[in-house]
C-alpha cells in the first residue's frame, strides 16, 4: 500500500526545487526592499536640490547642474503642455497607484519580441523616483526598485495632500525633469527654447518640450541639424490626438507650421567640453546617483586664464585655416554648413602633476557635442615617431648618431609590398637617426622600427602613457594606430617629466555640502624611463622646433625653450603638433570630422598641403605665448649621465658649432660612454 502511494522521485525533486526558488526569490525581494533609497519624510524637500557645483582650480565657480528650485504650479503651465505630458508619458496617470501592470507587461512583451530593451513601461511616478533616487542602468532589479519606490511615493503624497496628491506629483515631474541645455523644469525650458513663460506655450511648443526629457541631447533643437526635434514633436502630437486632447485638424496645423525657437543664448556653461568630461568621470567612478542627487562641490584642475588662451588660440588658428582652405566666415555659416568645416582640439597639462590645465574639445559644442580632446581617436602620423626612436635607443638598437641610408625601400608585409615614402618624395641620403627624426624622414623611421621591432615600439607607447590600443604592425612607425589627444599629451608629458609618468587628472577634490572631502586626488609618479634617456629625446625634439618640421613655432614668435613633434597623416585629414616647455605639455589637432569624401587639408589657392607644422604648430605657439607671459623663463636641465655634443647631422662626426659650410652641425645629447662617430666610421658606412 505504501509503495502504491509513494511520491515519485521527480516530484520530490520538483518540490524541493520549487521551495528553493521561492526562498531565493523571497530573500532577493527582501534584499531589494532593504536596499531601497530612503524617501525624505517631507515631500516638499523633493522639489529642491542644491545641485553639483564645479569649480576651477582658482576656486571660481564654473558651472552648476542638477540644481532644482521650487517651480511652477499646474495653473502656471499651459494646458497644452500638461496634456502633452500625460498623452506621451502616462495616459493612466490619474488611475494607477504608482505603476501600471498593463504598461509593464506591454513593455516586457515588446522587449521580448524584439530581443532588446526598447520600452521601459514607466509611469510618471516611476520616472520621478528614477530621476531622484536611482541610476540610469536598464536592469530588472532597478525596475523592481522603481516600482516599489513609486508605490511608496504615491502613498506618502496621498497622506500629505489628500485627493489632490496626483497634481502635486505631476508638478514634481514637470519641475524636476531635465530638458537639455542646462534647463531644469518646464519654466526654465520654456525660457531657454522659446523665450516665454511656461503658461504661454502653444500646442507645437508644448509638444516639443514634452518630448525632450526622453533624450535631451539627441532631441535638442539647438543640436546640429535640429536633432530629431521635429520627429519627436510629431510623435507627441499623434499621442495627443489618440488620447483625445486635440483634433486631427489641430494636429495637421501644428505639424505643417514648425515652431519658432528663440535665438540661442550664450551658454551659461563657460567650459562645456571640460564640464561634460567632469560629469562623465564622476559617473564612471561613483555612478549616476552621484550627479542625480546633487550636493557635491567638485574642485577641478582647470586654469581659467589658460583655458581662455586655449580657446582664443584655437579660434584664431581655425579661422586662418578656414581662409586657407577656401571656407566662408564660420560665424556666418548655418549649423548644417558648420559640420563640414575644419575642426580642432587642444589639451594642456602639467607634466609633473598630470593636472589638465586647459582643454578645447571642438569649435562649438552646439554644433557638435563630440569631444575631440579626450574621445576622438585619430592617426598621429609622424607625431608618433619619438616613441619609435625612444624604443630603439632604450633597447640599444640605435643611438642618435646611428647611421642610416634614408632612401626609398620596399618591404613585404602580409605577402604584400609596402613602400613608405617621405614627404614630397624628398630623401636625406646618408643621415643620422637624430637628423632623420628632426626632419621627420619616414624611410628612416621604418628602418628604426624594423631594427627594434614593432612589439617594442607598441610597448614603449604604453609605457609612456598611451591608453589607446596599439597594434604591433610595421606601419606603427608612421603613426597609423589611432590615439587620442590626451594620449599624446600624456606620453610627451612623461618625456618632459624626465621619464616619470603621471596619470592625467581633471579633478583635485570632491566635497559634500558640508565641506567634507569625499575624494582627494593623489598624484602617483612612476619612473618608466631613465632621466638621461628622456633628456636625449628632449634635446632631439628641441631641434625639431628650432631646425626641423616644427619651425613654425619659432616663426610665430615663441622664443622660450620648447620641444615637440609635428604629425601629418598620408591622406591629409589630420595634422598634429605635440610639444612642451619645462613646465607645460600641450597637444593640438586639426582636421575634418568626416574622413570619407574629398575633404583634405589642402590650401584652396596654392594646393599646398597643410601639415602639422603649418596647421597645428601655429595654434600651439599662440597658446604657449599667451600662457608664458605670466611665467618665469625656465630652461631644460641636464641630468647626470648625459652630455651635449655638436655633430654633423649627416655623419654623426663631432664638429665645432661654428664649423665650415660643408658640415651641417646639430647639437644633440649622448649618454656617457657613447661617443660621436669617427670620420672613418662615417666613410665606411658611405662606401657600403
Amino acid at each position: 500500500m505504501s509503495k502504491r502511494f509513494a511520491v515519485p522521485i521527480w516530484a520530490r525533486l520538483a518540490l524541493v526545487l520549487t521551495v528553493d526558488v521561492l526562498l531565493i526569490g523571497m530573500m532577493g525581494f527582501l534584499w531589494v526592499v532593504m536596499t531601497l533609497p530612503r524617501i525624505p519624510e517631507d515631500p516638499e524637500a523633493l522639489g529642491t536640490q542644491p545641485g553639483v557645483k564645479i569649480y576651477a582650480d582658482s576656486g571660481e565657480l564654473l558651472y552648476t547642474f542638477n540644481r532644482r528650485m521650487k517651480g511652477v504650479t499646474l495653473e502656471e503651465v499651459s494646458p497644452f503642455f500638461i496634456q502633452a505630458v500625460l498623452a506621451t508619458e502616462d495616459q493612466a496617470f490619474y488611475r494607477h497607484r504608482g505603476f501600471s501592470v498593463r504598461a509593464v507587461l506591454g513593455a516586457f512583451y515588446d522587449n521580448l519580441r524584439r530581443m532588446r530593451k526598447v520600452r521601459g513601461g514607466s509611469t510618471i511616478t516611476q520616472q520621478i523616483v528614477k530621476n531622484l533616487f536611482l541610476s540610469r542602468e536598464k536592469t530588472y532589479i532597478r525596475k523592481l526598485k522603481e516600482v516599489l519606490l513609486a508605490v511608496q511615493l504615491e502613498t506618502m503624497f496621498e497622506r500629505r495632500y489628500g485627493e489632490g496628491y496626483k497634481r502635486k506629483l505631476l508638478e514634481l515631474y514637470m519641475n524636476g525633469s531635465f530638458y537639455g541645455t542646462n534647463a531644469y523644469g518646464v519654466e526654465d525650458a520654456a525660457q531657454t527654447y522659446f523665450g516665454k513663460r511656461a503658461a504661454d506655450l502653444n500646442l507645437q511648443e508644448a509638444a516639443v518640450l514634452a518630448g525632450l526629457p526622453n533624450a535631451p541631447s539627441a532631441l535638442s533643437p539647438f543640436r546640429e541639424g535640429g536633432g530629431n526635434t521635429a520627429q519627436r514633436m510629431r510623435h507627441v502630437l499623434r499621442r495627443m490626438r489618440t488620447a483625445g486632447f486635440i483634433t486631427q485638424e489641430e494636429m495637421d496645423r501644428a505639424v505643417k507650421a514648425p515652431p519658432a525657437f528663440a535665438p540661442e543664448r550664450s551658454p551659461r556653461n563657460r567650459t562645456p567640453y571640460f564640464v561634460e568630461t567632469i560629469k562623465a568621470k564622476v559617473v564612471r567612478q561613483w555612478g549616476h546617483s552621484a550627479l542625480s542627487f546633487g550636493g557635491l562641490n567638485i574642485h577641478t584642475t582647470l586654469d581659467l586664464k589658460m583655458q581662455k588662451a586655449a580657446e582664443q588660440a584655437m579660434a584664431g588658428g581655425l579661422a586662418d585655416l578656414d581662409r586657407r582652405l577656401g571656407f566662408p566666415d564660420y560665424r556666418e555659416a548655418s549649423k548644417a554648413e558648420r559640420a563640414d568645416y575644419v575642426q580642432g582640439a587642444l589639451i594642456c597639462l602639467d607634466p609633473k602633476t598630470g593636472y589638465v590645465k586647459a582643454m578645447v574639445g571642438g569649435r562649438d559644442i552646439f554644433t557638435s557635442y563630440y569631444n575631440r580632446a579626450t574621445t576622438a581617436r585619430r592617426q598621429p602620423g609622424s607625431g608618433f615617431k619619438p616613441v619609435v626612436y625612444l624604443a630603439a635607443f632604450t633597447a640599444g638598437k640605435a643611438t642618435p648618431v646611428s647611421l642610416f641610408a634614408d632612401e626609398p625601400r620596399t618591404y613585404v608585409v602580409n605577402r604584400r609590398q609596402w613602400s613608405p615614402k617621405n614627404f614630397k618624395d624628398e630623401y636625406l641620403g646618408m643621415t643620422t637617426a637624430a637628423w632623420a627624426l628632426i626632419r621627420s624622414a619616414n624611410a628612416t623611421s621604418v628602418q628604426v622600427a624594423q631594427r627594434v621591432g614593432p612589439e617594442r615600439v607598441a610597448a614603449m607607447g604604453k609605457r609612456l602613457g598611451i591608453q589607446s590600443p596599439l597594434g604591433a604592425y610595421p606601419s606603427l612607425a608612421l603613426g597609423t594606430e589611432e590615439v587620442t589627444l590626451l594620449d599624446m599629451a600624456s606620453a610627451f608629458g612623461t618625456v618632459a617629466n624626465y621619464g616619470i609618468r603621471v596619470e592625467p587628472a581633471f579633478v583635485r577634490l570632491v566635497e559634500d555640502l558640508e565641506g567634507r572631502p569625499v575624494y582627494r586626488h593623489r598624484v602617483r609618479r612612476e619612473p618608466v624611463l631613465a632621466a638621461a634617456d628622456a633628456y636625449v629625446m628632449i634635446r632631439l625634439m628641441q631641434n625639431v622646433v628650432d631646425r626641423g618640421t616644427g619651425r613654425a613655432v619659432r616663426a610665430a614668435g615663441f622664443r622660450r625653450p620648447a620641444a615637440g613633434k609635428t604629425g601629418t597623416t598620408n591622406d591629409n585629414t589630420d595634422a598634429w603638433f605635440t610639444g612642451f616647455t619645462p613646465e607645460l605639455v600641450a597637444s593640438v589637432w586639426v582636421g575634418f570630422d568626416r574622413r570619407e569624401g574629398k575633404r583634405r587639408l589642402v590650401e584652396a589657392r596654392t594646393r599646398r598641403q597643410i601639415t602639422g607644422g603649418s596647421g597645428a604648430a601655429p595654434i600651439w605657439a599662440a597658446f604657449m605665448k599667451a600662457v608664458a607671459a605670466d611665467r618665469a623663463d625656465k630652461a631644460f636641465w641636464t641630468p647626470a649621465g648625459v652630455r651635449d655634443v655638436v655633430v654633423d647631422a649627416r655623419t654623426g662626426v663631432a664638429v665645432d658649432a661654428d664649423t665650415l659650410a660643408e658640415h651641417l652641425p646639430v647639437r644633440i645629447a649622448l649618454p656617457e660612454g657613447l661617443s660621436p662617430n669617427t670620420p672613418e666610421e662615417a666613410a665606411e658606412f658611405q662606401r657600403r
